[in-house]
């Protein structure tokens, strides 16, 4: 009897200390929660933390971003590299990445270079005055700061070893989406860099086109109703770039394929397309300029030239999915065409201006990149970037545009 009301009454006391700690811990999370902001949580706090700082971190489980979007972590990847993708009917992806050191490093070369092609050009400008003018001392006209200049050699080079393996191509270069899967075959160098991509014929015909299947994507302060601060006022400031310094034909259509709806964007271009390729046949490029959206707290911004610049990426429509296999009824073929091209100007970007593009992103579908071999849809920053950083974005995006379709990307080859 004793035996068992000692045992009654350490049950007793146990039921007790853990009501206690219950108590205590619920207090605990409700000041947690009164501290934070509306529709704020601590797990996305403390990552939103760690992300801002450049901390990598890694979860086997799932990420829980802004109190309701979840988004599931293959493995233990660090989470700067995890490409986190939002509804597969909004065709966007978001991406957590950090710029590297060696990015970091090339870009502060790159500023350094800059400022030591204004110096030499105030002291050429000077020095050439001096001996032609008139004996009195003249100060050199003001160089006008901000103004871009092309990138006159590597900032990065690959060996030939790394570039010679898939693995290491597919790792460093792609961002496979979940519904499709590249071969081995696909990312063969030799493969890759062996396309043609220059032009075949000269100014005098159409050899560019550009357009904008979501024209009606705009940035962080864009201007309602003025289409010039908005995606296709940033596709007109390219073209401008392509004409005017490298000398090529572009056309820039601005037809709206998305204004009621985006479901069926691609779908509504097709007979816009065609209209514009009948009447222009001699059309050798087809740029699909897109603005991404991704989460509210992510930012593609690099500096260039002490530019602020939005970061793009090159994006690829495989025609296929894991789910359906090779898509018949949506057939490219060019599809190793598209990712040549595609890769020899993401090669150029990473070695010329470390750090401003994104990996390519593969998806499964079409995306309209089947009239032309050297058809291409690039995402050109994000809603979280200014109409500046996306202009700016143009001088370094027309100078790899440009290296490409004359062959100066292949070097000696």
């Amino acid at each position: 009897m004793n035996i068992s009301r000692i045992l009654r009454k350490q049950g007793v006391i146990a039921v007790v200390f853990l009501l206690i700690l219950v108590h205590f811990a619920m207090r605990a999370a409700y000041d947690i929660e009164e501290g934070l902001g509306d529709g704020e949580t601590l797990g996305g706090r403390i990552c939103g933390a760690l992300v801002e700082r450049g901390i990598q971190f890694a979860s086997p489980y799932v990420l829980f971003a802004n109190g309701s979007d979840h988004y599931r972590i293959k493995g233990m990847m660090p989470l700067e590299m995890c490409l986190l993708r939002e509804s597969e009917k909004d065709e966007n992806v978001t991406e957590y990445r950090q710029p590297s050191a060696i990015e970091e490093m090339a870009a502060i070369e790159n500023s350094l270079a800059y400022q030591e092609h204004l110096k030499n050009q105030i002291e050429t400008e000077s020095h050439s005055e001096d001996l032609t003018g008139s004996g009195e001392p003249q100060m050199p006209e003001p160089v006008v700061t901000g103004a871009f200049v092309p990138a006159q050699a590597p900032a990065a080079v690959y060996s030939a070893q790394q570039l010679g393996e898939p693995g290491f191509i597919k790792k460093n270069f792609y961002a496979e989406d979940p519904t499709t899967q590249i071969r081995e075959e696909q990312l063969q160098y030799n493969t890759l860099m062996g396309f043609d991509a220059t032009l075949k014929q000269d100014s005098s015909s159409v050899q560019i086109l550009v357009y904008h299947t979501h024209s009606q994507e705009a940035y962080i302060d864009s201007t309602p109703g003025d289409p010039s601060t908005s995606i296709v006022g940033v596709g007109e400031h390219l073209c401008d770039i392509l004409r005017t310094q490298y000398g090529f034909n572009v056309l820039h259509h601005t037809g709206e394929y998305d204004v009621e709806s985006r479901d069926n964007a691609y779908s509504n271009a097709m007979a816009g397309l065609d209209q514009v390729l009948a009447e222009n046949p001699t059309i050798e490029v087809m740029i699909d300029l897109h603005r991404d959206q991704t989460n509210p707290d992510t930012k593609l911004v690099t500096t260039i030239q002490d530019r602020p610049t939005a970061r793009f990426m090159f994006f690829n429509g495989l025609c296929y999915t894991r789910a359906l296999g090779e898509l018949t009824n949506l057939p490219n073929p060019y599809v190793q065409d598209n990712l040549s091209f595609a890769f020899q100007m993401h090669l150029a970007a990473e070695e010329y201006y470390p750090g401003l593009t994104r990996r390519i992103y593969l998806k499964g579908y079409r995306y309209n990149l089947h009239y032309r071999p050297k058809s291409v849809l690039i995402e050109l920053g994000s809603q979280t970037n200014t109409v500046e950083e996306a202009m700016n974005a143009c001088d370094p995006m027309a100078h790899i545009i440009a290296m490409t379709l004359n062959g100066e990307n292949k070097g000696g080859e």
